[in-house]
């Protein structure tokens, strides 16, 4: 057995050295693949901050339209603004509500604009909303709806 040993003169650790280097390649590369992850994740949070502000901006337009349009019929409003807080601090959101054509004040129907500032995102999100039932609070559906 001993003339066996003798007879390797280092090929064992020739491929124990190999085997660490394909194991420190494939280890660079999961490093590699896992730092581009974490950079593509700010534009996740980005995109995420962005349609929350937007989704919010539905919300508080559908609001708007219940508790002040309504009653008058086709008025419109324009920069209505509102501040959101989020974790990475506040957002200014604008609403711009102009009355769709034929509009009726028995059947209000909005075209609404709902903007973010430049510096949190270019997104903005364009609808349509409209009511049946004139009068009655909780009657706005979404005809359409548009993220850009």
């Amino acid at each position: 057995m001993n003339a066996r040993l003798r007879g390797q003169r280092g090929q064992a650790l020739l491929l124990v050295l190999i085997f660490v280097a394909a194991f420190l390649l494939l280890v660079w590369a999961a490093l590699k693949l896992s730092s581009s992850g974490f950079l593509a994740l700010s534009s996740v949070r980005e995109d995420t901050r962005a349609t929350y502000a937007l989704d919010a901006g539905l919300a508080f337009a559908v609001e708007l339209e219940d508790d002040k349009f309504k009653p008058l019929g086709c008025t419109p409003d324009l920069g209505k603004t509102f501040t959101l807080p989020y974790s990475t601090g506040n957002i200014t959101v604008t609403i711009n509500v102009t009355a769709s054509a034929g509009c009726k004040p028995s059947k209000p129907t909005y075209d609404v604009q709902v903007m973010l500032p430049a510096s949190i995102s270019t997104r903005s999100l364009s609808l349509q909303i409209h009511s049946s039932n004139a009068g009655k609070k909780g009657s706005w559906l979404i005809n359409w709806e548009q993220y850009q």
